[in-house]
């Protein structure tokens, strides 16, 4: 079921769907990731604990579960939760209008951290920033020098560095859902949809994101 005030649609590809704002009339195709590239299903247990963050009754329940997922290789937990994070930038594009890389590169952190981890710097705060809209303007942009960028940096061998980057894209997921939620827009589910709705589409020759409108 599409979020109050988004529609889905089909679309002739496989593996998308068209997301249109009812309000604006704006369209974008959200599209799986390339199987090899990043499992949907990564994506849809991401999103499931993010949006439990997202509600301070299970907030430290779901940090934990990402964190845990974080164990061995952090990337495809790291990667899914950028995914996500550029899906929002869509959806608020199609609300208001506002490009999804302008809202990315607006992204920023206002709050005091008091994670076990907490940076004593705004310096530190705003390099944890930068590495989140370089990762979510790789899912945006399907940009392979971005992604390797951002891969480059979130596979750091600093201890606690995976779990700093998780809670601060975290954080910054939070701010943009605010914003969402204050044009009365709130994005559940949407790779979840793509899951149930597509399935993977192995010659897809372009990103996950495009505007249809």
């Amino acid at each position: 079921m599409a979020p109050a005030g988004l529609a889905w649609q089909t679309l002739p590809e496989p593996g998308a769907l068209a997301l249109v704002d009812t309000i604006s009339r704006r369209a974008a195709a959200l599209a799986r990731p390339h199987p090899g590239d990043l499992p949907i299903e990564e994506i849809v247990t991401v999103e499931r604990e993010v949006l439990r963050w997202l509600d301070p009754a299970t907030r430290a329940e779901a940090e934990s579960v990402l964190v845990d997922r974080l164990g061995g290789d952090p990337m495809p937990t790291l990667r899914a939760v950028c995914w996500l994070t550029a899906s929002w930038a869509v959806v608020l594009h199609l609300r208001t209008g506002y490009a999804p890389t302008e809202v990315l590169r607006q992204l920023s952190f206002g709050g005091v951290w008091r994670g076990p981890q907490a940076p004593e710097t705004e310096r530190v705060w705003e390099f944890l920033t930068a590495q989140v809209r370089a990762g979510a303007l790789a899912a945006l942009t399907d940009d392979a020098a971005a992604a390797q960028a951002f891969y480059a940096a979130a596979t750091t061998q600093i201890p606690g560095y995976p779990e700093c980057l998780l809670h601060h894209c975290l954080m910054l997921m939070s701010g943009l859902w605010l914003t969402l939620a204050a044009h009365g827009v709130e994005p559940h589910d949407l790779a979840a949809t793509l899951a149930v709705y597509t399935h993977d589409a192995f010659d897809r020759p372009t990103g996950s994101f495009r505007p249809l409108t």
